[in-house]
């Protein structure tokens, strides 16, 4: 089942996947901002048991793509959430937020929204302080010159043949993690909008530029009081120090590490993340 709905700003497109069970459905929010569903398409083996509800957050994929820049900010995207959950008549339900979509799951957390029974923090950006600390010590991971060529980039702007050399190790080591290019993440990179992820966060992994420089949730991840479990790869850009620094801050958290993994163990590892889902989500509604 497809289709679109009107939220602030635009249409959205959804799909939900799986036939309606004594399970709660689980609410998919893709990363980016603006890097579309279709790499986060391995989730849908949950619907056996639960039905998967993903969508295109306005201004990619499918969806409706408004050129008026007023439309990216996090307090919008949390009320697109708001009226996809209003829409489709959802009393109960859990939140599965990858990478920027565990920023716009911990935001709409926080307005305590009845029907939320637990959040799923994978591979999760929640601060930008936190980002930007951990991509500074995985860049010294890199040879002296290429740690060189990313600094000259950050000060000038130029991308020189040595910069992209840097830039492609970096997301080859810390982001990608799989020697071939998954079918669903070329999907998603055809229906990437590159100018909302410049907008709002800037021209590449480990610089924060955009609207979301000074974003942090963690002085308010207290407040969230559902159960939330954290999962990364142990190669991660959102690296598993940071995981074990925001559980320390939730009330009720667990943490998964897949130990084969950077940015995507939803690709790297697909059996055992998706059995570790099935285990948390059993849990908690048991």
């Amino acid at each position: 089942m497809e289709g679109h709905i009107n939220v602030p700003g635009g249409m959205v497109w959804y799909k939900i996947v799986g036939e309606k069970t004594n399970k709660l459905p689980i609410i998919v929010l893709h990363g980016g901002p603006g890097y579309p569903h279709n790499y986060l398409k391995p989730i849908e083996n949950l619907s056996d048991e639960r039905q998967v509800i993903f969508y295109d957050q306005l201004g990619c994929g499918k969806s409706d793509r408004p050129i008026d820049t007023k439309l990216w900010t996090v307090e919008r995207f949390v009320a697109e959430l708001a009226e996809i959950i209003k829409i489709l008549k959802l009393e109960q339900y859990h939140i599965l937020g990858q990478s920027w979509g565990a920023a716009l799951a911990g935001a709409f957390a926080l307005q305590k929204p009845k029907g939320l029974i637990s959040l799923i923090f994978a591979d999760p950006y929640l601060s930008t302080p936190v980002w930007m600390k951990d991509a500074k010590r995985l860049t010294e991971l890199l040879s002296k010159d290429k740690q060189r060529s990313i600094e000259k980039y950050k000060k000038d702007g130029i991308e020189t043949k040595e910069y992209k050399e840097a830039k492609r190790d970096y997301y080859k080591m810390f982001i990608r993690g799989y020697k071939r290019t998954p079918a669903e993440v070329i999907k998603s990179r055809i229906g990437t909008n590159n100018d909302i992820y410049n907008f709002m966060w800037g021209p590449t992994e480990f610089l924060a530029t955009g609207t979301l420089k000074n974003f942090d949730l963690t002085p308010r991840l207290s407040e969230i009081k559902v159960s939330v479990l954290l999962v990364c790869g142990r190669f991660d850009e959102a690296t598993p120090q940071a995981l074990k620094h925001f559980k320390n801050l939730l009330f009720d958290a667990d943490i998964k590490i897949f130990e084969k993994s950077a940015h995507s163990p939803h690709l790297t590892e697909k059996e055992e993340y998706i059995k570790t889902l099935r285990i948390f989500l059993r849990k908690v509604e048991s």
